[in-house]
């Protein structure tokens, strides 16, 4: 695979990372990390490790199963350096409810690896940049 095939495939995981998490299909979402990931949201928490990542899971409110909200991630910058690579992304958050709105604009600071030929994510820091009044 080239480094063009590299980038899109992780773009695509890029994506599904906000379609897993957005229609409540956790158990995919989980999958997209190594073992050993850490999510890194700043203040709000650190997670390291699929267990980590399943009490996050268990933390962020649900209705009817599903979270609410539709992450849309844009302007990606990906370098990739043989099996492990970066990405640099915009991520805005559109929050359901009475109201819909941009709940959150902000980026994510991704470092990748490919395990078994699938891209992965290592680490993924959120920079929560500007936050809505909700």
């Amino acid at each position: 695979m080239g480094v063009l095939e590299d980038k899109d495939a992780i773009r695509e995981l890029l994506a599904c990372y906000c379609f897993h998490f957005d229609n409540g299909e956790f158990e995919r979402w989980l999958e997209l990390f190594t073992e050993d990931a850490v999510f890194d949201l700043g203040t709000r928490g650190r997670f390291a490790g699929r267990d980590a990542l399943r009490t996050f899971l268990t933390i962020i409110p649900l209705t009817d199963g599903l979270p609410g909200m539709r992450h849309c991630v844009m302007n990606s910058i990906v370098a990739v350096d043989g099996d492990r690579a970066t990405a640099q992304s915009y991520v805005a958050v559109v929050q359901g409810g009475r109201t819909v709105g941009i709940n959150v604009m902000g980026r994510y600071e991704d470092r990748l690896i490919k395990h078994n030929g699938a891209w992965r994510f290592a680490e993924r820091k959120v920079h929560f940049d500007m936050m809505g009044q909700r």
